[in-house]
């Protein structure tokens, strides 16, 4: 049963002056709904989210820098304690109303709710990319990206967390961060009732809702016949059942709305007295008093003025793994030749902004399904048809992800051999369809692709449904760095992704394409009339075509990001020296300081990243709370 605060999240109507979109979404919304917007309005109210608060204090209990995945999940969790005062600060402001629409989910990035970061040029990947530089959204509103995101609720495998506990970080095994796992869930219940044994792994009536996401993209079949035919497994839920195969995923969806995380845990929160929230709040740094080395404060910049605000407990930095970094070093926390040549005092030597990962893939592998003058008319048909479902009752293709929900982890032969059960590539897709142009346009744009690769996609396009292979590199051994452009927090820091800087990488990207040309010739694939075709690139010419040849040259063009980085704040025990954060997540030699995002990942999961952050900022929450308690 939805409660009074999260009802017109699932289909009431909300007022008029919710209505204004835009950016790409804008765009995409004008041709799609039209008038339909206007006369129904049926996006969510965006008064639901917690207010500005007008008159901040000039103390807290708890300040938290960031209402993304982590930071909106610790200050809900803190402000349950009615006796603690949480300031929540965030430099963005609510979530677009077209982030409730899960379809438009590539409409977000390039728009207010996006940091817009770009990497620097590196001739190992990103050449198809305008100016050589990969673009890396993250989120900028409450929710962080969990506004951006693809909805996919996926962990990770057990053996990833039982690493990190190996590494030194006691408490965080898989069997440590179950319950934390499962605490932020609210599945469905008749989605458990149809796997009992799903239901020792996920839970319910947490604020996060999680829906199974159906197969109705009519490839999804084709697809898994083809992974059997090549000696794959096709699953029900990779959670419960294990990483390696095939499946349509659980997703952070409910009703055909995107289910972000400040829906999850700040509004249920927003009428708390000892919750303040503030948005459009940048924090530039973390106070440190440098004789003691103890956080009492933060300072930001709101309506062009710097402000400080104090604490009295803690301050929780859970602003991303791009952010993160940025904060702490302007702070004087980090590497002491890097701050000393910018002239920022150090107040604690830490191996700030290394250990960058981050999840690749490869854009240039195409499964092309021809249409008929019949196809063509249904499915412009069904464009309309699906519109007017979407704001009626929420139903039609805007209502999911579409091919983007099915995934598949694989083990290539060119694995590891120390673990059978860990798969080392991930399968993602993405179709594109003559009658929902708009769709790959958003893509193209979202991903600062240059003139070249929108061509050629445009080309395969124009009289096929172009379905993206995306074979996704998991576990990766190269190492990249965020820096410090300058001391000024408004100049973006420099992001020197390192992709392919262990030749490994290389090798196992690789490997994930042969295995994903295998699966598009499989007999499965030639009943239902796929063609298996590369993306052109013009460097490449001459190079015979889906061969390992063709593939090393493309590889540098094609390889862009996942959008998970991760890792720049590692944590580990205080004999690693390259940790920044222990394991209950303070910051190493300064007091009253903890992080809390995908930033302290030692190593990054084999998996989607934003249900793990979630996780972590769950568990954050609760060690806080344990240690205050002793105290």
């Amino acid at each position: 049963m939805e409660t009074a605060s999260t009802a017109h999240w699932t289909g009431a109507a909300a007022t008029p002056d919710t209505c204004a979109v835009g950016g790409a979404g804008g765009a995409l919304f004008a041709q799609l709904l039209a008038t339909l917007l206007h006369a129904q309005c049926m996006l969510g109210d965006r008064s639901a989210y917690p207010p500005d608060t007008a008159r901040p204090l000039p103390e807290y209990d708890f300040v938290v820098v960031g209402a993304g995945s982590a930071g909106a999940t610790v200050a809900a969790r803190l402000s349950e304690n009615p006796d603690w005062s949480v300031l929540l600060l965030e430099a963005g402001g609510d979530p677009p109303p077209t982030s409730d629409v899960p379809r438009l989910f590539p409409t977000l990035q390039k728009t207010e709710a996006d940091w817009q970061f770009e990497t620097e040029p590196d001739p190992r990947a990103c050449r198809a990319h305008r100016g050589g530089r990969c673009a890396w959204p993250r989120g900028k509103a409450l929710g962080g990206s969990s506004v951006l995101n693809w909805m996919v609720h996926v962990r990770g495998p057990v053996q990833d967390y039982d690493a990190w506990a190996a590494l030194g970080n006691d408490g965080w095994s898989y069997r440590d961060v179950l319950p934390f796992f499962r605490k932020s869930q609210d599945v469905e219940a008749e989605e458990l009732r149809r796997r009992p044994h799903a239901a020792a792994v996920h839970g319910t009536g947490g604020g996060l809702r999680v829906s199974k996401f159906g197969p109705d993209d009519p490839f999804v079949r084709t697809l898994s016949d083809a992974a059997r035919e090549a000696g794959q497994k096709v699953v029900d839920d990779f959670n419960s059942d294990g990483y390696l195969g095939f499946t349509n995923n659980f997703g952070t969806v409910r009703n055909g709305t995107r289910w972000n995380v400040a829906k999850a845990f700040l509004v249920p929160a927003k009428s708390r007295q000892n919750l303040h929230v503030l948005k459009h709040a940048h924090v530039t740094k973390v106070l440190v008093d440098p004789a003691t080395k103890k956080a009492y404060g933060v300072q930001y910049l709101k309506d062009g003025n710097v402000r400080e605000v104090k604490v009295a407990k803690e301050v929780v930095v859970s602003a991303g793994a791009v952010n993160t970094p940025q904060v702490l070093m302007l702070s004087g926390i980090g590497p002491k030749e890097h701050l000393e040549e910018l002239g920022i005092p150090v107040v604690k030597d830490l191996r700030v902004g290394y250990n960058l990962q981050d999840h690749t893939i490869y854009t240039g592998l195409a499964y092309l399904i021809e249409n008929s003058e019949r196809d063509l008319e249904r499915k412009k048909n069904q464009v309309l048809q699906g519109a007017f479902e979407y704001l009626t009752n929420r139903t039609g293709i805007l209502s999911d992800t579409g091919l983007t929900s099915y995934q598949g982890f694989v083990r290539t032969d060119s694995a590891p051999d120390d673990d059978e059960t860990y798969s080392d590539i991930q399968y993602h897709y993405a179709r594109f369809e003559p009658t929902f142009k708009e769709w790959m346009e958003a893509f193209l744009e979202a991903g600062s692709y240059g003139d070249e690769y929108r061509t050629a996609l445009r080309l395969l396009a124009e009289r096929h449904d172009v379905v993206l292979v995306l074979p996704t590199l998991l576990g990766p051994t190269s190492r990249g760095r965020v820096s410090l452009r300058s001391r000024d927090p408004a100049d973006p820091v420099v992001i020197e992704a390192g992709y392919y800087s262990d030749p490994r990488d290389f090798d196992n990207m690789l490997a994930g394409i042969r295995l994903a040309h295998r699966l598009g010739t499989t007999e499965a694939m030639r009943r239902a009339g796929v063609l298996v075709r590369d993306v052109p690139v013009a460097a490449c010419a001459g190079l015979p075509p889906l061969t390992d040849q063709y593939w090393r040259c493309a590889i540098p063009h094609l390889t862009t990001t996942l959008y998970h980085p991760a890792g720049t704040a590692k944590m580990g025990p205080a004999a690693d020296p390259d940790a920044v954060v222990d394991p209950r997540l303070r910051v190493h030699g300064v007091r009253g300081l903890r992080v809390a995002d995908a930033s302290v990942m030692p190593l990054v999961v084999r998996g989607n990243t934003n249900v793990p952050s979630v996780m972590i900022g769950e568990k954050c929450a609760h060690m806080v709370a344990e240690d205050w308690r002793q105290q």
